[in-house]
């Protein structure tokens, strides 16, 4: 009899282990169940059963099943890569789950036997046990929990719902236990002390729900200011790039309103009355007894309205400020214009560059001060050369080129923007910049030279007579 019995309960625990693990399984939907992993875990879950029979027989009932799932926790850690933690939860709702389907088959088996009056123990085992799977069978198929429980499938980062599902749990278990074990003699000892255990444990539930709720809520209100920031960071980008776009409009435009004022005046100018040219005549000869100014020359035209218009402007400028102007045209600027880079942006990259070689001449104390512009084609490439007398590029700006608006010389006009302006035409027409710096300003010779050219390399390339120093000045400010 007891041998019969012992085998019994032994059947049971395998039965209960194995249907324990298959829920644990299923709950995490994870569907290999028979990799290598898994196939060791079976047999694990067989030695565990037997080692589980002794504790139980050695020792009580209580610790057995504590034993047994502390261990199955382990077994299907293990073989499924869940950290223990997470492992000894979601194995605590698989047994307790278990387990109350096997005291509701339990109930079933015995309220037929009132009826059938089966006497063999082994025999009604196996009907509970085909009742206990196909429970199981259902309910695990509906499709609330056919793939899985959303909340328990992965690792759970909330401590307070831990804490909740764990207490559940165990209080399941426990209650299984009470109603397996029962003895009324026992039972009325422990009544007292579980109620007030119940009630303890109904509190801390409780509120580790409520915090549990509230830490959702804040993480739900976190990810939504997260989300209004992100929107609010787009919207600062665009409104920045909008405002960059705008500025490499309004400095282009700059310079075309400045040649058409010019343009202006001179054809005003040439509509004055006698007395009007009189009075400047005797303002310009008082002047020249003043000042020694550059003699103005009449410029190669290009035979490009536009074009002349700007460089005329420039030349104005040039002896308004004492500069001398040179300009050199090579080959067919039509061709270069209709071929290579439309007038507009030509207009654009000359005035820029001529401009900031005016503001380098009146920055530099050098008695020769002059500009001499190159344009067409030169050695057999189309090119626009800017030469000046004036002081060499800031390291910082050298630096900077093309990646943000910088400028040194804000107060005399300078925005930044030409050289932001020259890198999107550069990108646009794959052209190339060279950038020479000759020496220090000297009476002899130009300081340096900018160049563009049309050469379909995307080139940038800086060669000056202090090259180290620029080289150790940019890795100092890039780090």
């Amino acid at each position: 009899m007891y041998d019969i019995t012992a085998m019994i309960s032994l059947i049971k625990i395998v039965f209960i282990s194995f249907c324990t693990y298959g829920i644990f399984l299923k709950i995490i939907n994870d569907k290999k169940y028979f990799s290598k992993k898994k196939i060791i875990g079976y047999i694990m879950i067989i030695i565990l059963s037997i080692m589980t029979m002794a504790v139980k027989s050695k020792i009580n009932f209580v610790i057995g099943i504590i034993f047994l799932d502390f261990m199955l926790s382990c077994i299907c850690a293990v073989t499924t890569q869940h950290n223990i933690g997470n492992s000894i939860i979601v194995t605590n709702i698989s047994l307790a789950f278990n387990y109350t389907i096997l005291f509701t088959s339990a109930i079933i088996v015995f309220i037929f036997n009132k009826i059938i009056k089966i006497e063999n123990d082994i025999v009604n085992l196996f009907i509970i046990l085909i009742f206990q799977s196909f429970f199981i069978y259902k309910i695990l198929n509906i499709r609330r929990f056919r793939y899985g429980i959303s909340f328990l499938k992965k690792e759970m980062e909330n401590e307070y719902l831990d804490i909740a599902v764990l207490e559940i749990s165990a209080i399941g278990i426990f209650l299984i236990i009470m109603l397996v074990n029962f003895n009324l003699k026992i039972t009325k000892n422990v009544i007292p002390a579980f109620i007030i255990f119940a009630i303890i444990m109904f509190i801390t539930i409780q509120k580790s729900l409520q915090l549990y709720y509230k830490q959702k809520l804040l993480l739900k209100e976190l990810d939504e200011t997260k989300e209004e920031l992100e929107k609010k960071k787009q919207e600062i980008e665009e409104l920045e790039k909008e405002n960059l776009n705008f500025s490499k409009t309004s400095h282009s435009l700059a310079h075309k309103q400045r040649v058409l004022e010019y343009k202006i005046n001179q054809l005003m100018l040439k509509s004055e009355t006698a007395e009007e040219l009189e009075i400047k005549d005797r303002i310009n000869n008082l002047s020249k007894e003043l000042y020694n100014e550059p003699e103005t020359v009449e410029l190669t035209k290009t035979g490009i309205p536009e074009i002349d218009d700007v460089l005329k402007y420039m030349q104005a400028e040039c002896t308004k400020n004492k500069i001398d102007f040179n300009l050199q045209i090579t080959g067919n600027v039509h061709y270069m214009t209709n071929n290579i880079i439309n007038k507009e942006e030509l207009e654009i990259l000359l005035s820029d560059h001529i401009k900031d070689a005016i503001i380098a001449i009146n920055h530099s104390e050098n008695i020769n001060r002059s500009i001499l512009v190159k344009l067409g084609k030169i050695d057999r490439t189309y090119s626009l050369y800017i030469y000046d007398s004036g002081i060499e590029f800031e390291k910082e700006t050298l630096s900077n080129l093309g990646k943000k608006p910088i400028t040194t010389h804000a107060e005399e006009g300078g925005t930044g923007m030409g050289f932001m302006n020259t890198f999107d035409t550069l990108r646009k027409y794959e052209a190339s910049l060279i950038i020479n710096e000759y020496n220090k300003p000297s009476k002899d010779n130009y300081t340096k030279v900018i160049i563009i050219k049309f050469d379909k390399k995307n080139e940038f390339k800086i060669i000056s007579y202090r090259e180290k120093e620029i080289e150790e000045d940019t890795i100092k400010i890039n780090n």
